[in-house]
């Protein structure tokens, strides 16, 4: 595989977004944000239909022990990645190892749709206004949940 792969952001359709779980525990007042945020995603793919899917868990869990507010949120966001052959390899049990930048550029687009999602989510709540951080996405490479594995 060429190293040098570059993403063209045109070859790139986000065609699904699927919220799988919701849930918010609220705050007592609002302005109380003093939250610390967990994520943790998944891949899974379908190389025929150059389809990827990329999950999100984020958690927003309050700082302060004796609150039990929270947040969790739980995506699925469905790309169309035309040319897809050209950012993976294939290993010899003839799975693929996807290029760390075609995963990156996907899971930057997710998490910021999601940040999107929640900031809107949480408008009615004690919580409003908070926005959750900018997150390298090579960091969340280091965050996968479970196996990469093959969609159905």
């Amino acid at each position: 595989m060429n190293k040098e792969v570059k993403i063209d952001p045109e070859k790139i359709h986000l065609f699904h977004i699927n919220i799988v779980e919701s849930s918010i525990k609220d705050v007592a007042q609002k302005g109380d944000n003093n939250f610390k945020i967990n994520i943790a995603q998944t891949t899974m793919h379908n190389l025929k239909d150059e389809r990827v899917k990329i999950g999100l868990f984020i958690d927003l869990i309050h700082e302060e022990v004796t609150s039990d507010a929270k947040a969790h949120f739980v995506f699925d966001f469905h790309f169309k990645i035309e040319e897809l052959t050209n950012y993976y390899e294939l290993k010899e049990d003839n799975s693929p190892i996807f290029t760390g930048v075609l995963i990156a550029t996907l899971l930057g687009i997710s998490f910021s749709t999601a940040r999107g999602i929640i900031f809107e989510r949480l408008s009615n709540t004690n919580m409003q206004g908070m926005i959750l951080p900018v997150v390298s996405p090579q960091k969340m490479l280091a965050l996968q949940k479970k196996v990469d594995s093959k969609e159905d």
